[in-house]
Protein backbone atom coordinates (compact mmCIF):
# COMPACT_ATOMS: atom_id res chain seq x y z
CA UNK A 1 0.00 0.00 0.00
CA UNK A 2 1.41 3.37 -0.95
CA UNK A 3 0.73 6.36 1.28
CA UNK A 4 1.26 9.82 -0.19
CA UNK A 5 4.46 11.44 1.03
CA UNK A 6 2.62 14.46 2.47
CA UNK A 7 0.41 12.24 4.68
CA UNK A 8 3.33 10.03 5.70
CA UNK A 9 5.47 13.03 6.69
CA UNK A 10 2.57 14.67 8.55
CA UNK A 11 2.04 11.47 10.55
CA UNK A 12 5.79 11.11 11.20
CA UNK A 13 5.98 7.64 9.67
CA UNK A 14 9.40 6.92 8.12
CA UNK A 15 9.57 5.64 4.56
CA UNK A 16 9.69 1.84 4.45
CA UNK A 17 7.72 1.31 7.66
CA UNK A 18 5.43 -1.68 7.92
CA UNK A 19 1.85 -0.67 8.51
CA UNK A 20 -1.12 -2.52 9.96
CA UNK A 21 -4.50 -1.61 8.51
CA UNK A 22 -7.78 -2.30 10.34
CA UNK A 23 -11.35 -1.46 9.40
CA UNK A 24 -12.76 0.49 12.36
CA UNK A 25 -16.37 1.31 11.41
CA UNK A 26 -18.38 2.46 8.41
CA UNK A 27 -15.52 1.61 6.05
CA UNK A 28 -13.00 3.81 7.89
CA UNK A 29 -9.42 2.52 8.10
CA UNK A 30 -7.08 2.69 11.08
CA UNK A 31 -3.44 2.61 9.93
CA UNK A 32 -0.80 1.85 12.58
CA UNK A 33 2.98 1.78 12.06
CA UNK A 34 4.33 -1.60 13.15
CA UNK A 35 8.06 -1.42 12.57
CA UNK A 36 10.44 1.22 11.30
CA UNK A 37 13.10 -0.15 8.98
CA UNK A 38 16.49 1.54 9.08
CA UNK A 39 17.41 1.60 5.39
CA UNK A 40 21.07 2.42 6.11
CA UNK A 41 21.52 -0.99 7.75
CA UNK A 42 20.07 -2.73 4.71
CA UNK A 43 21.99 -0.76 2.12
CA UNK A 44 25.31 -0.81 3.97
CA UNK A 45 27.87 -3.00 2.26
CA UNK A 46 28.47 -6.45 3.66
CA UNK A 47 31.17 -6.56 6.30
CA UNK A 48 34.16 -8.68 5.57
CA UNK A 49 35.30 -11.40 7.96
CA UNK A 50 37.99 -9.26 9.61
CA UNK A 51 35.53 -6.44 10.40
CA UNK A 52 33.03 -8.93 11.86
CA UNK A 53 35.73 -10.51 14.04
CA UNK A 54 36.87 -7.07 15.26
CA UNK A 55 33.31 -6.19 16.28
CA UNK A 56 32.92 -9.57 17.99
CA UNK A 57 36.19 -9.12 19.90
CA UNK A 58 35.06 -5.67 21.07
CA UNK A 59 31.68 -7.04 22.21
CA UNK A 60 33.26 -9.93 24.12
CA UNK A 61 35.75 -7.56 25.73
CA UNK A 62 32.92 -5.28 26.85
CA UNK A 63 31.06 -8.29 28.34
CA UNK A 64 34.18 -9.39 30.22
CA UNK A 65 34.75 -5.92 31.64
CA UNK A 66 31.10 -5.70 32.71
CA UNK A 67 31.32 -9.12 34.40
CA UNK A 68 34.50 -8.06 36.18
CA UNK A 69 32.83 -4.89 37.51
CA UNK A 70 29.89 -6.94 38.80
CA UNK A 71 32.13 -9.62 40.30
CA UNK A 72 30.76 -12.33 38.02
CA UNK A 73 34.17 -13.25 36.65
CA UNK A 74 35.04 -15.36 39.71
CA UNK A 75 32.26 -17.96 39.64
CA UNK A 76 33.29 -21.39 40.96
CA UNK A 77 32.99 -24.31 38.53
CA UNK A 78 30.26 -25.93 40.66
CA UNK A 79 28.07 -22.83 40.28
CA UNK A 80 28.70 -22.75 36.53
CA UNK A 81 27.74 -26.44 36.26
CA UNK A 82 24.51 -25.84 38.20
CA UNK A 83 23.60 -22.91 35.94
CA UNK A 84 24.27 -24.96 32.79
CA UNK A 85 22.23 -27.89 34.13
CA UNK A 86 19.32 -25.59 34.96
CA UNK A 87 19.42 -24.00 31.51
CA UNK A 88 19.44 -27.44 29.88
CA UNK A 89 16.46 -28.54 32.00
CA UNK A 90 14.55 -25.43 30.93
CA UNK A 91 15.36 -26.14 27.28
CA UNK A 92 14.10 -29.72 27.60
CA UNK A 93 10.85 -28.53 29.19
CA UNK A 94 10.32 -25.95 26.44
CA UNK A 95 11.10 -28.38 23.62
CA UNK A 96 8.70 -31.01 25.02
CA UNK A 97 5.88 -28.45 25.04
CA UNK A 98 6.63 -27.46 21.46
CA UNK A 99 6.43 -31.07 20.20
CA UNK A 100 2.92 -31.59 21.57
Amino acid sequence: MVIPRSLREEAGVPEGSLLKVDVVRNGQFLVTAQLAIDRSVLTRGRLNRKQILRELVAAVDALRQDAKKKGLDKMPMSEINRAVAAARRDLKKKSKHLVK
